[in-house]
């Protein structure tokens, strides 16, 4: 597949998943997660995502007493959403813990939602923002600069899943 007809894809699978969440709110649940992955480069599915994917989910519904509202399995790979009792503020932070945990735990995205649909970030609760998978700067800065390569990271984030 092209670099252009990739691109594509993952922004259609993004912009379906935003439909999907968009569907979701307002809801009577505190808080809504969205379980899914941040893996580099273009190998976004297949035996690694799918171990990683079910190690996060496992890891999450042990943190947060949750129930499923979406799965799914796109071009950016397996996606889960979630309802839960607790307040947006104590998932967000159990989703901080739930990355930290292991260094694997780098390549979730844990995405969380109010009540209203209002995402709630790190920046919201002094949280630091995650660091680069390859020289532990602030991974935002790394991307911008373009400093390390797709292949590089990707095979960082391989050599993480496989330590599982």
């Amino acid at each position: 597949m092209s670099s252009d007809a990739l691109r594509n894809s993952l922004l259609a699978a993004r912009d379906r998943r935003q439909e999907l969440l968009d569907t979701l709110f307002p809801t009577p649940f505190p808080a809504t997660v969205m379980l899914s992955l941040n893996l580099p480069g273009g190998e976004k599915t297949g035996a690694r995502a799918d171990r990683l994917f079910a190690w996060g989910e496992r890891a999450l519904l042990a943190a947060m007493n949750g129930s499923a509202a979406a799965r799914g399995h796109d071009a950016l790979g397996p996606f889960a959403l979630y309802r839960t009792r607790l307040l947006a503020t104590q998932v967000k932070r159990l989703g901080i813990a739930v990355e930290g945990a292991y260094p694997a735990g780098r390549l979730l995205d844990l995405d969380v939602y109010d009540h209203a649909g209002n995402q709630m970030g790190r920046a919201d609760l002094d949280v630091a923002p995650r660091n680069c998978l390859i020289c532990r700067e602030p991974a935002l800065a790394c991307i911008r600069a373009g400093r390390h390569s797709s292949d590089e990271l990707a095979r960082a984030a391989r050599a993480l899943i496989d330590a599982l």
